[in-house]
C-alpha cells in the first residue's frame, strides 16, 4: 500500500445491504458522466438463512463477501430495528450546547436506557432560522451481534445505517418538496420522510398491524408532518404493494427512476437501498460525519484508524531502518574481514621478499666491523689496551644489532657507537647489556625515529668506568 493510501484511506468501500430475503452488494466510481456502478450482485436468502442469528445466514454471508472479494463496507440494515427522531434548535445555539442538549435528551427521553443502545446523531439543515438535528439509535445488542457476523466474514464494517438513510441519499427528487416513501418488508412496511435528501422521519409498522389500513397509517404520517410545516407532496413505493392498495393512496405514487450512466440502462428500484448505502463509501473518511449506528461514530473511528495507521507505519519504518543499519554493519564488518586477511597476507608476502640492496650492503658493513672488532683485539703494544674494549662491545652485540660505527677518542672521553636493531626491543636489550657491564657507565641511547617499528637507527654514547682498567700493565 502506498503513503497517499495509507494516509487518506484510498481503499474501495462498497455498500452491503441486509434485507429480510437478500443480501446486495454494490461498488461505486466516479465517472465522467456522473456514478458509475462498478458492482451490483444479490444473493437470495431462503428459509434459515433470513435470520441474522443463525448459523445459515453467517455461512451465506461469508460465501457472498468472498465470491464478491469483499472487504471494507457500509452495511445497510431493515429500518424495523431503528429509532429515528427530528430535532428542531435556533439557528444561534453553539454546537457545544446542541450536544449538551442531545445528551440530555437521550439520558431523559428516549425509551431505552442509553447502556443498552448505540446512538448517534447529525445536523440534517441550518438556515437563518432553525437548524435541525436527527438522532438515530439501534439496541447495544442487536448492532454488536451483526457486528460479530461481519467479523466472521471477513468484513470491515466502516458504518452501520439504516435503509432509510441509505435510501434518503440516492432518490432524486424536487427542492424543498417533501416524499414519503413505503418499503415493504417481508414482516412490516417502512414509512420514511425525505426532503432534499435528508430523512427527517422513520418508522417501521408491522404488516399485520397495518391490516388492510394501508391508506389511514399512510395519512397519519402525512397529517402528522402537516402539523409542523411540512406538506408531503410526493409519494414513492418499494415492494410489491398491490393495485388495490396504491389505488387508496391519497396522493399518487410516482415512478423512482435512477440510470446507469456507464450502461445507459434502467436500475431496478430493490438495489436502490445498496446504491445509497455505496454512496456514502465515495465520501472521503475525514468527512463522513453521518449517523453510524456503532459503539463509536465515524469521526471516531476514523480518527482511531488514522492514528494506529501512523503509529503502525513509524513501527513498520523503524523496523526497516533497524534491519537496514544491521545490514549495512554485516556488510561493513565483512568488508574490514576481508580487507584484514588482504593485509594480513600481504605482510606475509613482504616478510619473505628478499632484502634490499641498501639492507645487504648495511649488514656486510656491519659483518666486516664486527671482523675489525675481532682483529683489533689482538691487538696490543698500545698505551691503551682497547682490545678489552673491542672484546667488552662484542660480547654485548648480537643477530639482533649491526654496529656501522664505532668512535674511540680517548679512554676517558665520551664514545660513540652508531648501528641499526632489528626492533626498539633490542635497542633496549643492548642498552641494558651495556648497563650491566662492568668496564661501562654513563650509556644514553637519544629517542630518535619513534615512528619507525623495524631496522631502527640508533646511536648509543657511553664512557669508561675506570680508565686504569684498559692501560697496559
Amino acid at each position: 500500500m502506498g503513503l497517499g493510501k495509507i494516509f487518506s484511506r484510498a481503499d474501495t468501500i462498497g455498500g452491503l445491504e441486509i434485507s429480510d430475503d437478500a443480501l446486495r452488494f454494490s461498488s461505486l466510481k466516479k465517472g465522467r458522466l456522473g456514478l458509475e456502478t462498478e458492482i451490483l450482485v444479490e444473493e437470495k436468502l431462503n428459509g434459515q438463512e433470513q435470520s441474522f442469528k443463525s448459523s445459515e445466514f453467517v455461512a451465506k454471508l461469508i460465501k457472498f463477501s468472498r465470491k464478491n472479494h469483499i472487504k471494507y463496507i457500509i452495511a445497510s440494515i431493515p429500518t424495523n430495528n431503528i429509532f429515528v427522531k427530528l430535532y428542531n434548535f435556533p439557528a444561534n445555539i453553539s454546537k457545544e450546547k446542541i450536544n449538551e442538549s442531545m445528551e440530555l435528551n437521550i439520558e431523559l427521553q428516549l425509551p431505552q436506557k442509553k447502556s443498552d443502545i448505540y446512538c448517534d446523531w447529525m445536523e440534517i439543515e441550518k438556515n437563518d432560522i432553525s437548524q435541525k438535528i436527527l438522532l438515530s439509535y439501534i439496541k447495544k445488542d442487536y448492532a454488536e451481534n451483526l457486528v460479530n457476523i461481519f467479523k466472521k466474514a471477513g468484513l470491515k464494517l466502516v458504518a452501520l445505517e439504516g435503509h432509510s438513510l441509505s435510501l434518503s441519499r440516492i432518490i432524486k427528487q424536487t427542492k424543498d418538496e417533501a416524499l414519503l416513501l413505503l418499503e415493504k418488508g417481508g414482516s412490516d412496511i417502512s414509512f420514511s420522510v425525505i426532503m432534499n435528501n435528508n430523512l427527517l422521519f422513520s418508522q417501521s409498522v408491522p404488516r399485520e398491524k397495518i391490516g388492510d389500513n394501508l391508506k389511514g397509517e399512510t395519512d397519519r404520517v402525512i397529517n402528522y408532518h402537516g402539523w409542523f410545516g411540512i406538506n408531503i407532496k410526493q409519494l414513492a413505493l418499494l415492494g410489491d404493494f398491490s393495485a388495490s392498495e396504491i389505488k387508496k393512496m391519497a396522493l399518487k405514487p410516482i415512478t423512482l427512476e435512477k440510470i446507469d450512466s456507464q450502461k445507459n440502462e434502467k436500475i431496478n428500484p430493490k438495489f436502490f437501498t445498496v446504491l445509497g448505502a455505496a454512496k456514502r463509501g465515495l465520501i472521503p473518511r475525514k468527512d463522513d460525519v453521518i449517523i453510524s449506528l456503532m459503539e463509536i461514530g465515524t469521526e471516531k473511528a476514523y480518527a482511531q484508524e488514522k492514528a494506529n495507521l501512523n503509529a503502525n507505519f513509524f513501527i513498520g519504518t523503524s523496523a526497516v531502518l533497524a534491519a537496514f543499519f544491521v545490514l549495512i554493519f554485516f556488510a561493513t564488518w565483512s568488508f574490514m574481514s576481508i580487507m584484514q586477511n588482504n593485509y594480513n597476507k600481504r605482510i606475509s608476502s613482504l616478510s619473505l621478499l628478499p632484502g634490499s640492496e641498501n639492507g645487504i650492503l648495511l649488514k656486510e658493513k656491519a659483518d666486516n666491523f664486527n671482523n675489525l672488532i675481532s682483529e683489533a683485539s689482538a691487538m696490543g703494544g698500545q698505551e691503551v689496551v682497547w682490545s678489552k674494549v673491542l672484546e667488552e662491545i662484542k660480547s654485548k652485540t648480537n643477530d639482533n644489532v649491526k654496529i656501522n660505527t664505532l668512535s674511540l677518542p680517548d679512554a676517558t672521553g665520551l664514545l660513540t657507537i652508531s648501528g641499526t636493531a632489528k626492533d626498539r626491543d633490542s635497542i633496549n636489550n643492548f642498552k641494558k647489556s651495556f648497563e650491566d657491564s662492568n668496564l661501562f657507565t654513563d650509556i644514553n641511547i637519544p629517542l630518535n625515529n619513534l615512528g619507525k617499528k623495524e631496522d631502527i637507527p640508533f646511536s648509543l654514547t657511553f664512557k669508561i668506568k675506570n680508565s686504569e682498567l684498559i692501560h697496559k700493565q
